[in-house]
């Protein structure tokens, strides 16, 4: 078990509900059980900046700051999610050493802190808001540390330097995946595209572009192809209803997101009403979180959509890493902790990895959720992780889409 070192104290709830005070402090972990290559090679300074609001100061009399306070829980979820991994390692005999800062300024628009207390540091994970990403990459690119960042952020924060990683993984590898597989098993269907724009237009357009490479190959399929878009928005599903071919096998494809419920309402309502023509439907990862969305529904049309960041709960290694997410906090780890975790513990192996070169790192506690796929943006530029994998909605459960039988070839039903 490691040991603490304080040099300021920290505030808080046994349920992390709120900072009453929050400084700069690190964690050393004693090593124990390893060789003494290792305990030269292996130590690891990591710094996390985060929204912790430490000079916030509630109005009793005015409304209460939920934004301030909301992100000052996902900081401590993400800070939970650090010290977790850091404490799996120490338990597996590294040397770690942790400090957190806040990164949103004080009362007289001063930092909370400088390069002086990164420069050291062989990783900085955070900021989480946009505004001190932009004015802080810089500076730690200076440092040489690698800049590892916990939430979505647009292309151009990446470019520009190879140190930027953002571990959400990147829709646009999503849409890459959801494209090409439906070029290989539905070219020969009636595939339609609902496109909502806005915020999509982006996914949507790569959709396009992909769709249409895959089908180049097979200049047959792609010139036979039934393939139409419908111009559709965040509350109306347009006229798909009108593009749904009774004699045919119908692919519905929309990338809209949570944002866009009203649609998926209509959507399922559209299907539904549908119910003697064969429809399957592609379909955005968010899908999951919309709690109005029948099993029925997602049974009929083998409904398929990427996935990432899934926690195995029957796997006996994830259980036991669990376990010490508990045994720290007295609570279930949320998303953000997760995340976290799974970052921290692929930014230490990779480190590993480029001290030791070549080696067997399997024995290392690995992340629980998110698998890593690096891909850099561009030449000189940060990277995204690319990796997700397609999940069907079969026999009232969502399995891997590869282990889904094969559809038969469409039989085009009889006039009564």
């Amino acid at each position: 078990m490691g040991v603490i070192h304080q040099r300021t104290s920290i505030s808080f709830s046994k349920r992390v509900s709120a900072i009453v005070c929050m400084a700069t402090f690190f964690v050393a972990f004693s090593l124990h059980g390893q060789s003494d290559t290792l305990h030269n090679q292996t130590d690891f300074h990591a710094v996390t900046i985060l929204p912790f609001f430490m000079d916030l100061v509630e109005d009793q009399d005015a409304p209460p700051a939920r934004r301030e306070l909301r992100m000052r829980e996902i900081a401590v979820e993400n800070m939970h999610g650090i010290q977790w991994a850091a404490e799996r390692l120490s338990n597996a005999g590294y040397r770690i050493e942790l400090g957190f800062f806040d990164e949103v300024a004080d009362t007289l628009g001063l930092n909370h802190w400088s390069i002086e207390d990164i420069y050291d540091a062989d990783v900085v994970f955070g900021p989480l808001q946009l505004s001190p990403i932009s004015m802080s990459r810089r500076i730690i690119e200076r440092t040489g540390a690698e800049h590892i960042l916990l939430t979505p952020v647009p292309a151009a924060f990446l470019r520009g330097s190879d140190a930027v990683r953002t571990v959400i993984p990147s829709k646009l590898h999503a849409v890459d995946i959801l494209a090409r597989d439906i070029a290989e098993k539905h070219s020969q269907d009636n595939v339609v595209f609902v496109m909502s724009g806005g915020n999509d237009l982006e996914l949507e357009e790569r959709f396009l572009d992909v769709f249409n490479e895959a089908l180049q190959p097979d200049t047959v399929y792609a010139d036979s192809l039934l393939f139409d878009t419908v111009q559709a928005s965040r509350n109306s599903i347009g006229s798909l209803s009108e593009k749904l071919d009774y004699y045919s096998r119908n692919v519905i494809v929309s990338l809209a997101g949570r944002s866009s419920r009203s649609m998926h309402s209509n959507l399922q309502m559209a299907v539904q009403i549908n119910d003697s023509t064969e429809i399957f439907v592609y379909t955005h990862p968010e899908l999951k979180d919309l709690g109005f969305i029948d099993v029925s529904f997602l049974e009929r049309t083998r409904t398929t959509m990427p996935v990432s960041e899934e926690v195995n709960w029957s796997d006996s290694a994830t259980i036991a890493a669990v376990k010490v997410f508990q045994s720290q906090f007295d609570t279930q780890p949320s998303k953000y902790s997760i995340r976290a975790h799974d970052a921290f513990l692929d930014a230490f192996t990779r480190k590993l990895e480029g001290d030791l070169g070549p080696m067997d790192f399997s024995v290392l506690p690995a992340p629980i959720a998110t698998v890593f796929d690096w891909v850099a943006v561009g030449q000189f530029s940060g990277y995204v992780n690319k990796y997700w994998t397609l999940k069907t909605f079969y026999q009232r459960q969502w399995c891997a889409s590869d282990s889904v039988p094969t559809l038969q070839d469409f039989i085009e039903p009889e006039l009564d």
